[in-house]
């Protein structure tokens, strides 16, 4: 049997506690709130810490708590959203699913996706429930289909770029997803990049689905759809054939059953085609299924077709000359001039085919358009697709939209590119971007209205429904500061920094939260909890660990709390970002760049309803990272030392979970006392940062080491970048 990487930790009156910190210390205050957690009654078969764990409030900071029927406040903080679950997702099967349906299956599917030139493409996804109760808009297309997502979630343009939803205009062009049968039966896409319409089976081997492509002696490559349903592209229903092969397999299974040749059948088979044929519908489908049949005739046996047409041409010649000067010829060519096409994008109809082309061409461009964005006053549970290879998906509604990505996002920029003094650029971040200590939301506060970019104003408009419910019932919740510290990064250990991978490519990361409205809301319902829970308070561990039980109003009231918080922490994180790719740039101290599609969003404080070992749990993660397969993450280190992209591996132990971090190793006044400006400043050498006693708390000694962190958890998750900070920016 293979070692465990985790440390098993009994607990005599409680669930076992399954620790990642081999090789990493795990301190005694730590151990002790471990503990103290996996004797609640609520917890579902054990506690995972992660590596990075350590001390926090009620529970350890990196540690991943399953409860059953009740969430613990002290163990929660945020996350992100996108679609309602009756989004419809069509797969490559042939047939749509509700996002909902797909998330509660927890299986890996085949989506279309999109590259940034155009181009459909087959890839493998897996969805999942992001969010609880999360507020909506309505996006409103020209074919009449409409969506509701959160605000934030990004459509993908006819140029490849992306826009969240509350940010589109009337009239944008979206990149579209068509889609027809071919007159054989088979699923074709329209590339938008080309132009030209492709057959879905082979779009999926040419994205390496089935594996490479065989060639066959002397035969023409095919694909044989084995459950023989042209519309059903899974790769397991996918086969590689020679043509003749091919042919050869159908006429053995028509000569395997006799049946199908029998007087009686043919009989029967005649009666059912006329009954067929007598509708208007009927007539077309046989006639589109006898063409189909044709062609696949003429080339498949194309020696016999031959034989079997010769002559028929000057034989046929004089009927036709006949039939087109005829009255009834010139009638049924007036008519296929003049047929009208409905356009698959507005639903206008266009005289001719030349008409039909033209107006795809030259009105929409092959693009579906937004027509209108609304915002809804209720709210809904959310859900997403990971794509790990091309990050993005379709969605019934014929268009591509982002998948659900602490952020990280990479640039064009090199290492070359960037000036030997970095001094400025660090400025210009932290005169851009509000950070340290506030006013609290007064006057003097750093981040309040005069100082911060007015779009943020239409931010706060998409959030205020939320806020405004949650304190209307709790009036103590509203301070007035809520939207000030929009777009702020606060103390501790949030931080800005610009890293550099192994090849040299720039980085832009950030950490921060939901600052100080997400802080009151989770202290006054840690607190609503004690009091709900005061009869039971001497029989817990820690009365922080006070918890709401499902089905009671103060739960649900929670729940809808600390999502709204989950959405003020995205925004402003996503606005912190589009501050300082706009510092950056205007800074003068580099060249023109762009972001790339290397972007990831992840989240480390929060609750969600998970399913794991077939049972519906809530799963707490504070301090700690959701780690499904595919799933990408950020594990940062400290000041001075290494940080990582990562890809989840899905391991079930953790409740596929992983760090957040590298986890401090000593307490802030521990390490002000203990370190000077000195070490600060060797800790620190070659990164732009602040080397002042106001940050020594922070120095790379203070954390855990992240090498170390990282070799503990190499079940947990795979490194796919290795960044190096060479400007930090702290509050």
């Amino acid at each position: 049997m293979a070692e465990t990487k985790y440390n098993l930790i009994e607990v005599g009156n409680g669930v076992p506690v399954k620790a990642w910190t081999k090789g990493v210390k795990l301190e005694d205050e730590a151990r002790k709130q471990l503990l103290n957690v996996a004797q609640l009654p609520i917890v579902y078969k054990w506690v995972a810490a992660m590596p990075d764990v350590h001390w926090g409030i009620g529970a350890t900071v990196g540690s991943v708590i399953p409860t059953k029927g009740a969430i613990i406040p002290a163990a929660v903080g945020v996350d992100i959203g996108c679609f309602t679950g009756d989004t419809l997702i069509p797969l490559l099967d042939g047939k749509s699913y509700t996002i909902r349906e797909l998330a509660e299956a927890g299986k890996e599917i085949i989506v279309y996706s999109c590259t940034e030139s155009g181009k459909v493409v087959a890839a493998k996804a897996t969805a999942m429930k992001t969010r609880s109760q999360a507020p909506l808009v309505k996006v409103i297309l020209d074919n009449g289909q409409e969506i509701r997502c959160t605000p934030d979630h990004r459509f993908m343009l006819r140029d490849g770029s992306y826009e969240e939803a509350a940010c589109l205009l009337s009239g944008t062009s979206l990149m579209p997803l068509y889609r027809q049968i071919d007159r054989e039966g088979y699923v074709r896409v329209l590339q938008n990049y080309s132009e030209h319409w492709q057959r879905v089976h082979w779009m999926v081997a040419r994205a390496g689905l089935l594996g490479p492509i065989p060639r066959f002696d002397k035969q023409k490559t095919v694909i044989h759809h084995k459950n023989f349903n042209e519309a059903d592209n899974r790769p397991e229903n996918l086969q590689f054939m020679g043509a003749a092969d091919h042919s050869s397999y159908h006429r053995h299974l028509v000569d395997r059953n006799q049946h199908w040749q029998s007087p009686e059948f043919e009989e029967k088979r005649k009666r059912a085609l006329s009954q067929i044929a007598q509708t208007e519908e009927g007539y077309r489908y046989l006639a589109d299924r006898g063409t189909a049949n044709i062609l696949r005739y003429m080339e498949e046996r194309p020696d016999h077709f031959k034989q079997s047409v010769a002559g028929n041409g000057q034989r046929g010649k004089d009927h036709l000359i006949a039939y087109n000067k005829s009255e009834r010829g010139r009638l049924k060519s007036k008519e296929i001039a003049h047929r009208f096409y409905a356009c698959e994008a507005c639903g206008e109809k266009v005289r001719s085919g030349f008409g039909i082309h033209n107006h795809r061409r030259w009105k929409h461009g092959y693009n579906h358009k937004v027509v209108a964005i609304i915002p809804l006053e209720e709210s809904e549970d959310v859900y997403c697709l990971t794509v790990p290879e091309y990050h993005n998906f379709a969605i019934e509604a014929g268009v591509f939209v982002h998948n659900c990505g602490m952020m990280a996002v990479q640039t064009t920029l090199n290492a070359s590119q960037l000036p030997d003094n970095l001094r400025k650029i660090r400025r210009a971040i932290e005169k851009a971007i509000p950070h340290g200590r506030t006013d609290h939301g007064g006057r003097r506060d750093k981040g309040a209205w005069g100082e911060i970019p007015r779009r943020q104003i239409g931010v706060w408009r998409q959030l205020e429904i939320g806020y405004k419910a949650i304190t209307e019932k709790y009036p103590k919740l509203d301070r007035g500061n809520h939207v000030n510290h929009l777009g702020t990064l606060g103390t501790g250990n949030h931080f800005i920094e610009l890293c550099l991978d192994e090849s040299d490519q720039v980085w832009f990361m950030l950490h921060s939260g939901s600052r100080g409205v997400g802080n009151r809301i989770g202290t006054f319902f840690i607190e609503l909890a004690k009091n709900d829970m005061r009869a039971h308070l001497a029989n817990l561990p820690d009365k922080d660990l006070a918890y709401f039980n499902e089905g009671t109003e103060h739960f649900d009231d929670y729940v809808e709390a600390v999502s709204w918080a989950q959405e003020f922490a995205m925004y402003n994180r996503k606005l912190m970002m589009e501050q300082l790719i706009d510092a950056v740039t205007d800074s003068g101290e580099v060249p023109e760049f762009a972001t790339t599609e290397a972007v990831v969003n992840c989240h480390h404080n929060y609750v969600e309803r998970e399913t794991h070992y077939g049972e519906e749990v809530f799963v707490t993660r504070k301090g700690a990272v959701r780690a499904r397969l595919g799933d990408m993450g950020i594990i940062p280190g400290s000041m001075g030392a290494q940080s990582f992209i990562v890809r989840g591996l899905g391991n079930p132990e953790s409740f596929e979970s992983c760090s957040h971090g590298a986890g401090r190793a000593m307490s802030r006044n521990e390490a002000k006392r203990r370190f000077t400006t000195d070490d600060q400043e060797k800790a620190t050498a070659g990164v732009e940062c602040r080397k002042d006693e106001d940050v020594i708390d922070e120095i790379p000694m203070a954390y855990k080491p992240i090498e170390d962190v990282m070799r503990a958890q190499s079940d947990l998750v795979e490194i796919v970048y290795t960044l190096k900070q060479v400007v930090c920016v702290k509050g």
